[in-house]
């Protein structure tokens, strides 16, 4: 049987930056991933370009990842402006000294760098390929079955394992889903003119648009969103059929545009877990709070709670005292959910008005735009969020 201060199951950027913060709190870490370690050295782009936030931006130059991107993976996201319907007007954030609201990165670059990182620590070992078969409680510690028996003894047990993850279930801790019957469907763009840093966010009737702005001056990632009865639909279309609806929806606001690149489509499906802790188990990333993207604050939530749960339990020393690390989980359920619930409760309330396209949601649509443009505190409050 393998011995670990901590087991963490899944190989995700959530479950790689708390093997690497644990890990030089001097814990033997133990990380298991479903998928081929070469997957995870060198995994496919899946097209899914994340919204980094000025936090996680230092939590990732703390772990030391950050560091190894190359200016050519980072876009600079210097604005970002909403429209409801096909009005001309539209909500603008920036901030005030014209600094970058956040940054832009692909999903699988920052699992590749942070990978790279952990690697190089020998604290943490590595499996790849394993199944988590069980799990239980026994004699201070808890057990985990992986494939077709082997088993990893550790104080403490993390899952790390997707919004539907099994593990948590296996724990018995329940989980709101909240599924939105719609499909996001991401694919890189190439436009006339470049996007100038801008993300933009168009809200039509019957579908969304955003248009995240990458590294490259004239590219952009498209991320539309239809009910998923359209999913086929739009997956079907030629090349030049999505770059011309992609233009459309834009209301050619950046020239021509044409496809580059492979499409992808995801479920939208919202989950927040009933408790991020049990007896030597704690739940992170999606497997704690799976977020809707419109507000891109998945990842950085994912990255925060990491962060959090590193800092409560500081290092190995607290795992091997019950009463300890019973409270030092209870401290990091409170922090993850004083900082994740009322962002996913209103992400939830946001993707609910501005995808219902009845006349009475239609109007009040417009009027929350009207109120947040002419009311600086709320778009204030808006840059704080990503900025702080």
């Amino acid at each position: 049987m393998l011995q670990a201060d901590v087991a963490i199951v899944g190989a995700g950027p959530a479950g790689l930056a708390l093997a690497v913060a644990l890990a030089r709190r001097d814990c033997r870490v133990v990380l298991l991933e479903r998928q081929s370690e070469q997957h995870v050295l060198s995994p496919d782009d899946d097209g899914r370009e994340i919204a980094l936030t000025h936090k996680s931006v230092r939590i990732l130059e703390n772990l030391g990842a950050w560091q190894r991107l190359r200016d050519d993976e980072i876009g600079t996201l210097r604005s970002a402006q909403v429209v409801d319907g096909y009005a001309p007007a539209s909500l603008n954030f920036g901030t005030r000294g014209g600094g970058p609201l956040g940054f832009i990165v692909s999903n699988a670059t920052l699992r590749r760098v942070l990978y790279e990182v952990a690697r190089e620590d020998r604290k943490i070992q590595f499996y790849s390929g394993c199944t988590v078969t069980g799990i239980r409680a026994e004699a201070g510690r808890r057990v985990l079955g992986y494939g077709e028996d082997g088993s990893i003894a550790a104080a403490l047990v993390v899952a790390a394992d997707s919004r539907f993850s099994e593990v948590r279930r296996m724990v018995g801790i329940g989980a709101d889903m909240r599924d939105f019957g719609r499909v996001a469907i991401v694919g890189q763009v190439r436009t006339e003119r470049a996007h100038g840093g801008v993300a933009r966010e168009c809200f039509r009737y019957g579908s969304t648009l955003a248009l995240l702005p990458l590294a490259e001056c004239h590219a952009s990632s498209a991320v539309v969103t239809v009910p998923a009865s359209c999913t086929e639909a739009v997956m079907q279309l030629s090349d030049a059929a999505f770059a011309a609806w992609v233009q459309a929806e834009s209301a050619s606001q950046l020239g021509a545009v044409e496809t580059c690149g492979q499409r992808y489509s995801y479920p939208l499906v919202a989950m927040y877990a009933h408790g991020f802790y049990a007896e030597r188990f704690a739940l992170v990333g999606d497997a704690a709070v799976g977020m809707h993207p419109v507000t891109a604050h998945g990842f950085n939530l994912g990255l925060a709670g990491a962060d959090t749960l590193a800092r409560q339990l500081q290092g190995v020393v607290r795992l091997y005292q019950p009463a300890r690390l019973g409270r030092a989980l209870s401290r990091y359920q409170f922090q993850h959910r004083l900082e994740s619930r009322l962002i996913y409760s209103g992400t939830n309330r946001v993707v609910g008005l501005f995808t219902n396209d009845r006349l009475p949601a239609k109007l009040l649509r417009k009027a929350v735009l009207r109120v947040s443009d002419h009311f600086a505190p709320i778009r204030r409050a808006i840059v704080h969020q990503l900025t702080r």
